[in-house]
């Protein structure tokens, strides 16, 4: 009998040591999955984003509208961010994600089958709360399955797979809306419905629970992190929202537009997991200010030049400095919150990124209607300015720390 419950207790230690082993992976259980959902969520941005506003533009819609459509669209992940919260409980991670995907699959194809303004906006604000269901359950699913030992490389993982959809995204979209816009909706809508399917196989279904007594404690605690999402929320939405249409206004085939966003996302791609690796080793304040001041010079000379060459020059050392700096942002979070307070951690970031997202289209319509077409990145360049300036003054407190 005691023989006995010495081979149980050293076959239990032999158990939780083989888990933990597994657990530190990038790959253990629960992250595939999540890696895929991030990628189809890039797709989902890619694609329907731009050319929502391209189609818009073809209908000779005004740029104030276009902009004010995409701010419809991520106003309502950011206002919608307190409701998941409460519904992550209650349906757990997985039905939620799945609910998210089911909604966009559903709605998206919709904006080809009508021309009326309102219902534009009324379906724009339900493909903004079924993205909001998935991708605050995602951030959220991505903080509980990682650990602190993997927390960096899973977050570039995850920002590279999304930043891989974002760049397939708007090759699918141009090479099937020439031939019809309503085929290239219907394939992305079915790329997403496809995500149900990977979440029902391969997420576990976990119970959430957040820490919303220290919410206010949070939010100094996350200063520079939120300043980053804000930033990178309102340059992304910028960029897919109103950069299309900057392109046909100089005379940018559909082609060329979605290859210069290809050429955009192949830049993150190759960059953001090297750069992420070499921010663990040398320190993220110091890798993300070098990132910030690359983007600043980088989107100066995309409203600069004209020159098709020269702009897909820039467009690849944009994306390359820009991609990093969500999974350096979230990474900062793990570093600065305990394990009970990541949940909502991650809730309030995804609610900041989606507020620099609205904010993004908006302002920046009225920047190029202000002062012309040159202007459309001059609001990024302001406030990732102001971002570096901050990083700057954080990483002369801290200079020896790795965060």
């Amino acid at each position: 009998m005691h023989l006995n419950h010495v081979i149980y207790q050293l076959s239990s230690v032999f158990m939780t040591e083989l888990i933990s082993t597994k657990s530190n992976s990038p790959f253990s259980t629960g992250l595939p999955a999540l890696y895929s959902i991030a990628f189809l969520s890039g797709i989902s941005i890619g694609l329907f984003n731009p050319f929502i506003s391209t189609l818009m533009a073809q209908h000779q819609v005004d740029d104030l509208w276009i902009g004010a459509n995409s701010t419809v669209y991520f106003l309502v992940i950011a206002l919608g961010t307190p409701f998941v919260v409460k519904v992550l409980p209650k349906l757990g991670l997985r039905k939620t994600m799945m609910l998210g995907l089911t909604m966009m699959g559903i709605s998206a194809p919709l904006f080809t089958m009508t021309t009326s303004m309102p219902l534009w906006f009324i379906i724009r604000a339900v493909m903004g709360i079924a993205c909001c269901l998935y991708l605050v359950s995602g951030n959220t699913a991505l903080n509980h399955f990682c650990h602190e030992g993997n927390r960096a490389i899973v977050n570039g993982l995850n920002a590279l797979a999304f930043t891989f959809g974002f760049g397939i995204g708007p090759v699918i979209g141009s090479a099937f809306y020439n031939v019809s816009p309503k085929l290239s909706f219907l394939l992305g809508s079915a790329l997403i419905f496809s995500g149900v399917i990977v979440v029902w196989i391969a997420l576990p279904d976990k119970t959430v629970v957040f820490q919303q007594s220290s919410r206010s404690g949070i939010f100094n605690k996350l200063k520079l992190p939120l300043q980053g999402a804000f930033a990178y929320g309102f340059a992304e939405s910028t960029l897919v929202s109103l950069y299309p249409v900057y392109l046909l206004r100089q005379n940018y085939n559909i082609e060329q537009i979605g290859y210069t966003f290809a050429v955009f996302v192949v830049g993150g791609l190759l960059s953001t997991v090297p750069v992420t690796h070499i921010a663990d080793k040398f320190g993220r304040l110091k890798v993300l200010f070098m990132s910030v001041s690359i983007v600043i010079l980088s989107f100066l000379s995309l409203s600069l030049i004209q020159d098709s060459t020269a702009t897909q020059i820039f467009a690849f050392i944009a994306g390359a400095s820009i991609s990093p700096i969500f999974p350096l942002a979230m990474a900062l979070i793990g570093a600065k919150l305990s394990r009970n307070e990541l949940s909502s951690g991650s809730a309030l970031f995804t609610a900041i990124y989606s507020f620099g997202c609205t904010a993004g289209p908006i302002a920046s319509s009225l920047a190029i209607k202000l002062f012309g077409d040159g202007y459309i990145f001059s609001l990024v360049i302001i406030i990732f300015a102001i971002f570096l300036f901050y990083v700057g003054r954080q990483n002369k407190k801290f200079p020896f720390r790795s965060a």
